[in-house]
């Protein structure tokens, strides 16, 4: 579930928390979870400073120079810094122990599209499989990048190679933002449409961003990194709403499978 403003929620607190502390231990608990790197290379991280915390996409990085360390956050990946003497949560598969002492863990119940990379120097390991940032996307790269795709505008949105961060939540929130039905083919959008609708994914995720993200009832829900719950589903006016009255128009919001995802919308706003 984990999207954007989720990672961009997680990225901000490590930098706060952990920038400037030495990585004393790192212990991984899941060899399979090591996507990229081998646990040399991961043993390696002992005694570098963590230099910044960025994020792309969905992905959040550890920067370690020379090395970086990527977590890939997937469908319920969670992010939790801790006193050592805190019991880890269920399913912790990485441990980073910093000078404090105080730990970052990575905990991932389903483990769908997830897992954690050692990159060193100019590697990019599963960063080279995305596209330009959603949030940094220039309109007219927008543009350009969206309308050479026939496949429905909601898949070309959740394809990440196109854009990198936007999932189900946001896409369906901008979409509905702009008055743009999610089935219409990408290429079918007109280039107008198409400057509304990369001003509203840019809307959309920054006011997220600036209310912690969202989180969703569920086995799984997300939270911060400080154990903080995402308050921007409160203002939720598709996604999840589905058989509720539309917030414009009062017709009853609909629901389809489009890129394999389950999409909410309104048939009367929404062409």
């Amino acid at each position: 579930m984990p999207e954007l403003p989720e990672a961009q929620t997680i990225a901000t607190y490590l930098d706060r928390n952990l920038r400037g502390k030495r990585v004393q231990a790192v212990h991984l608990l899941r060899r399979d979870f090591l996507k990229t790197g081998t646990p040399r290379q991961l043993q390696q991280l002992v005694g570098a400073e963590l230099t910044q915390v960025s994020r792309h996409g969905k992905s959040v990085i550890l920067h370690f120079p020379p090395r970086r360390f990527v977590i890939q956050l997937g469908m319920s990946g969670r992010v939790s810094v801790a006193a050592p003497s805190v019991p880890p949560e269920p399913h912790t598969h990485v441990v980073i122990a910093f000078a404090g002492p105080i730990e970052m863990r990575y905990a991932n119940s389903r483990r769908i599209a997830s897992g954690v990379h050692v990159l060193a120097g100019d590697e990019q390991g599963p960063l080279t499989l995305l596209g330009t940032d959603a949030l940094a996307i220039s309109v007219d790269e927008f543009i350009e990048k969206v309308i050479a795709h026939r496949t429905a505008i909601k898949a070309t949105l959740l394809n990440q190679a196109v854009l990198a961060g936007v999932g189900n939540i946001y896409s369906d929130e901008a979409l509905f933002r702009s008055g743009i039905s999610p089935r219409r083919p990408a290429n079918r959008v007109g280039p107008d449409k198409l400057r509304t609708l990369h001003q509203a994914v840019q809307q959309v995720l920054a006011e997220a961003i600036k209310i912690g993200g969202s989180t969703l009832r569920g086995s799984d829900p997300f939270a911060g990194a400080d154990g903080s719950v995402g308050e921007f589903t409160a203002q939720h006016q598709c996604y999840g709403r589905y058989g509720q009255p539309c917030v414009q128009c009062g017709r009853t919001l609909v629901r389809a499978t489009i890129g394999g995802r389950t999409s909410t919308f309104c048939r009367n706003c929404q062409k």
